[in-house]
């Protein structure tokens, strides 16, 4: 290769200025399962006990909501599970579900605050959990890339 952008090789030096990248990605693949899991038990709760007639009341409000709401963080539990595995693995292409899912979240999000009318609630959780994607993103894209070229130094000279 001719060039390994390595200017790329570290976005973040370390995760919250204290947290080695590893460490990092390991507690946000933790704190992104626990997350996913909460709001996957939260929303059968909702749609099982509070809003069990869902589809029968007109409102102003999407009626799949809760269901779409299951859908994303069971998705986001299996990415969060595969990031786990792959930091304690040292495998870097368990990653590419939670690289490639995290923009994805962020357009619902987006989709989300659209679809309620601005609601100040809605806004600022929305914020928040943006700000905290993003900057999760970062910190697993730098853990990403610096396996990917941990071990290019190591290589001799004009090695492709």
């Amino acid at each position: 290769m001719a060039c390994h952008c390595k200017y790329l090789k570290k976005i973040f030096s370390s995760c919250c200025f204290c947290y080695g990248l590893r460490t990092g990605t390991l507690l946000f693949g933790c704190i992104f399962l626990t997350w996913f899991v909460y709001i996957v038990a939260g929303t059968a709760f909702m749609m099982e006990c509070i809003f069990p007639n869902e589809y029968q009341e007109k409102t102003l409000v999407a009626p799949a909501a809760l269901k779409t709401t299951m859908v994303f963080s069971f998705f986001g539990i299996v990415a969060a599970a595969l990031l786990c595995i792959g930091v304690h693995n040292n495998n870097e292409m368990l990653f590419t579900p939670f690289l490639i899912f995290t923009p994805i979240w962020i357009g619902v999000h987006l989709l989300v605050l659209i679809m309620y009318h601005l609601v100040l609630v809605i806004v600022l959780l929305t914020i928040v959990t943006s700000g905290l994607l993003i900057y999760a993103w970062l910190v697993i894209f730098s853990y990403y890339v610096e396996l990917i070229y941990a071990y290019d130094e190591e290589l001799p000279p004009g090695f492709i």
